[in-house]
């Protein structure tokens, strides 16, 4: 079996790295694959436009994205674990399903219940919708993961539940840190129990595929 880790590349909330998405989805290749597996090269750079005007990010068009992807996963001669650390790449659950249907063996994770199980283990009474970017889950994951990436000062949480315009005008509407959620919240304990949390669900899927 075959893992690739997809992720981002755009502003965290000044305190965590740009790379944060990229780094938490190797990782999870990393602790999830089997010995025998093989982790590919991660994909660095995502579909992060709904980060323009609020900072510096790197951002591939759906099409050419979708293209790039799709010749990753053609040359693989084993089945493949995707596993996505940025919500922005929306279009790999429609990409998973018409590589599966050409006969490409393709698993796409964390599903949106695994991240949900992970902020339960965390202790925290939100979920995803509510600590969408550089909130609470990210921060406490680097702390356990990478505590030298964060940076000291946690900057003010956003509440901005409710996005009605998102997907038209992006996070510049509803965030000018670029923070949607409760870094205020964040632990390294709270990370380590989301980590288990995450590993356990995605070793259990992937145990029960093929």
């Amino acid at each position: 079996m075959r893992w690739l880790p997809i992720g981002s590349w755009e502003q965290h909330g000044g305190h965590l790295p740009y790379d944060t998405d990229t780094r938490i989805a190797i990782a999870l290749c990393q602790a999830c694959a089997h010995p025998t597996d093989t982790v590919l090269p991660a994909v660095p750079y995502g579909c992060s436009f709904e980060h323009r005007g609020l900072d510096t990010m790197i951002s591939i068009r759906v099409t050419h994205f979708a293209e790039f992807v799709t010749d990753i996963v053609h040359a693989q001669p084993e089945p493949l674990v995707v596993i996505n650390g940025h919500g922005g790449n929306q279009v790999l659950g429609s990409l998973v399903q018409e590589w599966n249907a050409d006969g490409f063996p393709v698993l796409l994770l964390p599903s949106r219940a695994d991240w949900a199980a992970a902020y339960a283990a965390a202790g925290w009474s939100f979920g995803p919708h509510e600590d969408m970017h550089a909130g609470a889950l990210e921060r406490s994951l680097l702390l356990y993961l990478a505590p030298e990436t964060v940076q000291p000062t946690i900057p003010a949480d956003v509440d901005a539940s409710d996005r009605p315009y998102f997907m038209a005008t992006g996070l510049q509407s509803y965030t000018a840190s670029g923070v949607v959620g409760l870094p205020s919240y964040a632990s390294r304990e709270a990370g380590e129990r989301a980590w288990n949390a995450l590993t356990t669900a995605i070793r259990t899927t992937v145990g029960g595929w093929q």
